[in-house]
């Protein structure tokens, strides 16, 4: 008795870990993947997350995430039609004592990039910190920056919304970041409270600290030279 031939079964697509879009620009092209990106994070982001490259640098995601973010703070600031003075401290003796420049407020605009770099860095280290108290050493820094450059590359674009952009744009930067760690290391709801609200008091303390330090620094040069 001849056996009945067994249907081929059809293989099944290998899961390929290459993503997200815009780390693979060279091949999709610079706007498309820059789009893809958008859009993979804004509908499908676990999907997006679980393709993930684990092992990358962060070169990427920062030029990401620093170009949405100025974008959105420049076509704010210029559809706001903002007084310059705003920059400036009200008080005139303050004034005088930093003897700030009469152009300090378009300093603050070509500051802003660096503001966001910065705050890229401190965020990512005060989340990569916040992780430890779970005594686990998987937790990669190049990969947690890389996930929350993206989520608040992403969430930035929400800050076209007419007034509550900024809620949004804060609420989708917490979702985003839960839905990579929980992807990437199966991190429940309860343990990313946890580890958001260590990370936001670190933030505010490491910012107010580096722009403290910062400041000081600027004005002694201004006082030697």
């Amino acid at each position: 008795m001849s056996h009945m031939e067994q249907p081929e079964q059809p293989e099944s697509l290998p899961f390929i870990i290459d993503g997200p879009p815009w780390e693979k620009k060279h091949e999709l092209g610079f706007f498309v993947a820059f789009i893809e990106t958008i859009k993979a994070f804004l509908i499908r982001p676990a999907a997006t997350f679980s393709v993930m490259r684990r092992q990358a640098g962060i070169g990427d995601a920062l030029v990401y995430t620093v170009a949405i973010q100025v974008f959105t703070f420049l076509w704010t600031f210029a559809i706001t039609e903002p007084n310059p003075d705003m920059f400036l401290p009200q008080n005139p003796e303050l004034r005088d004592m930093l003897d700030l420049p009469e152009n300090f407020s378009q300093i603050m605009v070509l500051a802003y990039p660096i503001s966001v770099i910065l705050l890229q860095f401190i965020s990512a280290f005060a989340v990569h910190l916040s992780l430890k108290w779970r005594n686990l050493q998987t937790y990669d820094f190049s990969l947690i920056f890389r996930m929350f450059a993206y989520a608040s590359g992403t969430a930035s674009l929400l800050l076209f919304i007419p007034i509550v952009g900024g809620m949004f744009s804060l609420g989708m930067t917490v979702y985003l970041g839960y839905v990579g760690l929980r992807t990437i290391y199966a991190m429940d709801a309860g343990s990313f409270v946890i580890t958001a609200i260590m990370a936001l008091f670190l933030t505010l303390g490491l910012y107010l600290l580096s722009v403290l330090g910062i400041t000081i620094i600027i004005l002694i040069l201004s006082i030697i030279f």
